[in-house]
């Protein structure tokens, strides 16, 4: 039987599977998880603030992000607020504890990234970033894309495009009457 050749996508999951061993390592240092560290990234960032966001963003059931945001809040790490717009969601945000390790927590990912990456020179590292950007652009198109876990972009939501939602089909048609 012929020997296949090395799939990227392979590659890519080996990949992840030995970084994320190294992230877990390293995150075990201030008690957290891959997982518990991206809702604080994506809460700080403001690209997901409410359950339902950071389930959609993670790729994770609704149930599963409830019982990981629940033991955030218990450790005191989060907090959650009614909307201004709309009282039923939850709006969470990052209480000074959590500020403070998810301060800590990136700089042991940053420490983390440079040791990866050691080895590399800088316009290999651009040009990863460039293949993986397109790549992800690429899978986020695809027709198999899970459309519930495409993220927005990296730059922080304002607080008050957070507030400006669309409105719910209930509000479209009370406004029609």
């Amino acid at each position: 039987m012929p020997e296949l050749p090395t799939s990227p996508v392979y590659l890519l999951k080996r990949a992840e599977l030995a970084v994320r061993g190294c992230v877990e390592q390293a995150f075990s240092e201030v008690a957290l998880t891959p997982s518990q560290y991206f809702v604080l990234l994506l809460v700080k960032t403001g690209e997901a603030t409410s359950s339902a966001e950071l389930a959609r963003a993670t790729g994770v059931l609704p149930q599963s992000m409830t019982e990981l945001i629940a033991l955030l809040e218990k450790r005191g790490l989060i907090a959650r607020e009614p909307d201004s717009v709309n009282s039923r969601i939850l709006r969470i945000e990052l209480t000074a504890a959590g500020v403070k390790l998810y301060e800590r927590a990136t700089e042991l990912a940053i420490r983390l990234e440079r040791e990866l990456f050691e080895g590399f020179a800088p316009r290999d590292v651009d040009e990863l970033n460039r293949l993986f950007t397109a790549l992800i652009g690429s899978a986020e198109r695809h027709s198999y894309h899970p459309k519930l876990r495409r993220l927005g972009k990296t730059a922080a939501k304002s607080p008050r495009a957070r507030t400006e939602r669309k409105p719910t089909a209930r509000q479209r048609a009370a406004a029609r009457r």
